[in-house]
């Protein structure tokens, strides 16, 4: 059984929405240059109607409205209605929770009592009923806003549906919320910072959209995977639960494996999402990695993670297991001494020099590093292929184009599709590399005859 949840007020909701724009519109051309204030006696044919009236005449001076105290009538409908400056009354003291993360923001109202109030009723006996403005109090007991100022009030702010769309258009590009800001500013002709929404109004945009997206979240994702598996014979993914048979879904590190292809460009063979970094979580991971694989590789460069290195070794046995040199060197700068000699019997009568050259016979790092030097030091590692690779500045750098179109925050779905496209931009760099070499030939990378041999053949 499915269930679905359908909002019976939203259409309704828009053409409210729809209705006060209109409404708002014609109040901004008729009275356009035009200085108005309310006056009492001032008719109106609804409540929005006069609300929408002391909205603008608020923006025009320097202020915001909102709607309180009201009356009803017998059958329970409002037939009086209070529209007050949103500096009126005193905010009420919440009771503070010691446990809770408290926000400090001050409160802005200081009991202002301007307002307007509008009353339902009969001009004449044989006239209709309207609204009738009954009270209305001009003066403030605070500064008042300035056009340039006033804009920035909450109640003049907003986003329109096709503003929403666009923005999670720019989003999906890749744009941060300054470009994002800027493209629309250039779209809509509009002057710098003068458009209806700030950037925080993005932000917290955001915060709602994958707010409401999280509610399937997992779902989306695992459908997603389901139908790319259909439509792509390639697509592998794996799923693990916890013990509670459920998926954690945040804050969870991203595991990139990077290759090189045969045009010695970055290849994306997989990634994964982990719900920790412990031995039992890296051993799953390699052993996942394998199978998707069908065999194992010949080589893996990663970083010194103990828990990593030994689910490696349980593993992949017959990998041979490096450690990125570009971490080791650059804590120590002596070690890149050690890098340039040919053989291990240079480097074993070195080493000791470099030790008594810098008084590091007791730092244990040191120590360790020549403990684990088959894992590191280029003349131990010259019998196994590694394509040219000695860092992991190639996951680095994929790590960089994923983070473009992403957040930590960002959806399990949204996550998915985001890696797709860096995959999509791969084979798409692939094609075209693939294109050039066939229209304008290979090119040597080096004089050696062997190269020459295999472009010829």
């Amino acid at each position: 059984m499915n269930m679905n949840i359908i909002d019976l007020n939203k259409p309704c909701q828009e053409a409210i929405q729809e209705e006060q724009e209109v409404i708002e519109q014609e109040y901004e051309q008729e009275s356009e240059c035009i200085n108005f204030e309310p006056f009492t006696g001032q008719c109106f044919l609804s409540e929005e109607e006069a609300y929408l009236f002391y909205h603008k005449y608020a923006k025009q001076h320097g202020f915001s409205v909102r709607k309180t105290r009201f009356d009803k009538n017998k059958d329970g409908k409002i037939k009086r209605r209070d529209f007050v400056c949103h500096r009126e009354g005193f905010q009420q003291s919440k009771i503070a929770d010691p446990v809770m993360k408290q926000r400090n923001t001050a409160s802005t109202r200081c009991d202002c009592k301007a307002h307007m109030r509008v009353k339902l009723k009969k001009s004449f006996e044989i006239f209709p009923e309207q609204w009738h403005v009954t009270e209305f109090v001009a003066i403030h007991n605070h500064e008042l806003l300035s056009q340039e100022e006033v804009r920035f009030l909450p109640s003049y702010r907003f986003m329109t549906n096709d503003d929403e769309k666009r923005i999670l258009l720019l989003k999906d590009g890749g744009l941060n919320v300054k470009q994002i800001m800027r493209v629309i500013e250039l779209e809509k002709n509009v002057r710098h910072g003068h458009l209806s929404f700030t950037s925080k109004d993005v932000h917290n945009f955001f915060s709602r959209f994958r707010t409401e997206k999280a509610k399937n979240d997992v779902l989306d994702f695992l459908e997603y995977c389901k139908i790319a598996k259909k439509e792509n014979k390639n697509f592998q993914y794996c799923v693990k639960l916890d013990d509670e048979r459920k998926i954690n879904a945040y804050d969870m590190p991203l595991g990139i494996f990077v290759g090189v292809d045969n045009h010695g460009r970055s290849i994306l063979f997989g990634c994964a999402l982990l719900r920790n970094e412990t031995k039992s979580t890296f051993s799953w991971l390699m052993r996942t990695f394998v199978s998707m694989m069908k065999k194992t590789p010949k080589s893996i460069l990663t970083d010194q993670d103990p828990w990593m290195t030994q689910a490696i070794a349980e593993e992949m046995p017959l990998t041979k297991h490096a450690f990125c040199i570009w971490h080791i060197t650059s804590k120590f700068a002596f070690n890149k001494t050690c890098l340039l000699l040919d053989t291990q019997e240079e480097f074993e009568n070195r080493w000791p020099q470099v030790i008594e050259k810098y008084k590091l016979e007791k730092n244990k790092h040191v120590v360790g590093l020549h403990s684990i030097r088959h894992s590191w030091v280029p003349s131990y590692l010259r019998e196994h292929f590694f394509a040219g690779m000695t860092t992991t500045g190639r996951c680095e750098s994929f790590n960089a184009f994923i983070k473009r179109f992403t957040t930590s925050r960002i959806c399990l779905s949204l996550f998915i599709k985001q890696v797709d496209l860096a995959i999509e931009d791969i084979e798409q760099n692939q094609l075209q590399v693939r294109m050039l070499e066939k229209y304008r030939g290979a090119s040597l990378r080096t004089l050696s005859p062997l190269e020459e041999q295999h472009k010829t053949s």
